[in-house]
């Protein structure tokens, strides 16, 4: 259905630019059929400049999510796992990041190198100032490294204050992927399909909107174009799309 819009949008794109340049051309006195031809290229070439650009744009989009999606995917499974795995996880992610670093672990939720201590806090509550605290209490020289999921404002103020570099659940994503050290299967995983995806990405109610777009676009160009009978039926089929995703689509 995605498709069906994309096409729609590049059918807009290159016969609004068609009518418009022809109209100019007309009104520099360019006789009616180099008008046209002249007008067919500037419509080609705008129609697949625009498709170029969607494209990329959704391309990135679809990436967000899917990056997303899976940040998810790993904040779950941290917290369901338990205090010892997410340790050897951590462990095996430090070394793999940096294979001459010695890490050893040095308490339950703890890990140590020469330089920094690391104290993990997964779970499905945000960690508080008082966590903080805790991990402030353990007398060290070594630089303090919480990673979590979130936290509550108070526990990131006193991290600042406290010097104790916070890192969040979308900075242990970025860690992870950029180790490449992502768990072979996530716990509390839906056991959703890759090919599924995008069929609920393409059914979502967000789509609606543009479905409405263009339908109301072409059937706009159905009083300007000679074939206005392809464009009622095309704009009509887009507006139904439209009224199901609303109606049915995911959310």
């Amino acid at each position: 259905m995605k498709k069906i819009a994309f096409i729609s949008d590049l059918l807009f794109t290159f016969f609004l630019t068609f009518v418009v340049s022809v109209v100019l051309f007309r009104r520099l006195r360019v006789s009616l059929t180099p008008s046209v031809l002249l007008a067919t290229v500037c419509g080609a070439l705008t129609a697949l400049s625009y498709g170029a650009f969607q494209r990329s744009k959704r391309k990135h989009e679809f990436l967000k999510k899917s990056e997303e999606r899976k940040k998810e995917q790993l904040l779950l499974h941290l917290a369901l796992s338990d205090g010892e795995n997410n340790v050897e996880f951590f462990k095996a992610l430090l070394t793999k990041q940096d294979p001459n670093v010695q890490i050893r672990r040095t308490g339950k939720n703890r890990l140590s190198t020469e330089t920094e201590v690391y104290f993990l806090h997964f779970s499905f509550a945000p960690v508080t100032a008082d966590e903080v605290a805790d991990a402030a209490r353990l007398k060290t020289n070594r630089k303090k490294i919480l990673l979590c999921s979130r936290a509550e404002d108070a526990a990131i103020t006193l991290c600042k204050r406290l010097h104790i570099e916070l890192l969040n659940g979308e900075d242990v994503f970025f860690l992870v992927q950029k180790t490449d050290a992502f768990p072979e299967r996530f716990l509390g995983d839906d056991g959703e399909s890759p090919a599924k995806r995008p069929f609920r990405l393409w059914f979502s109610k967000t789509n609606a909107r543009r479905f409405l777009v263009s339908g109301a676009l072409v059937l706009s160009l159905s009083a300007i174009t000679p074939f206005s009978t392809y464009y009622l039926v095309f704009g009509g089929i887009l507006l139904l799309a439209a009224l199901f995703t609303r109606i049915f689509g995911k959310e």
